[in-house]
């Protein structure tokens, strides 16, 4: 987690993910990064990022998915001397924005310091 912002919020109960920049005016509080082993449901990955930017008082997480595909492979065995195919799996990787919604004039005064 990169903080942004300068000052702190209250924890938020609901965090709205989002996968593009809304048109809502809003300011960025923080850049959090998720990523897990292979194999991990990227739900687990998603509701992790979507706990800690909660607890910075964001009110909705802007999501890139940065996840890649491991290749399948084929693996020896040596207790039983044969071979397994493994199969291709998906490591979750996330980066997100946290953001708190403002009114226009916050935003504008925010982006202007």
């Amino acid at each position: 987690v990169q903080s942004v912002a300068q000052q702190s919020y209250p924890p938020s109960s609901v965090v709205e993910t989002l996968r593009a920049a809304p048109s809502r005016p809003y300011i960025v509080i923080a850049r959090i990064h998720g990523q897990a082993p292979a194999g991990t449901p990227p739900a687990q990955v998603l509701a992790a990022i979507e706990h800690k930017a909660a607890a910075l008082g964001a009110d909705a997480v802007i999501v890139q998915d940065r996840s890649q595909q491991t290749a399948a492979a084929l693996q020896f065995n040596p207790a039983g001397g044969s071979y397994q195919n493994t199969r291709a799996q998906i490591i979750p990787v996330y980066d997100a924005t946290a953001i708190r919604w403002t009114a226009a004039s916050d935003a504008k005064s925010a982006a202007e310091q």
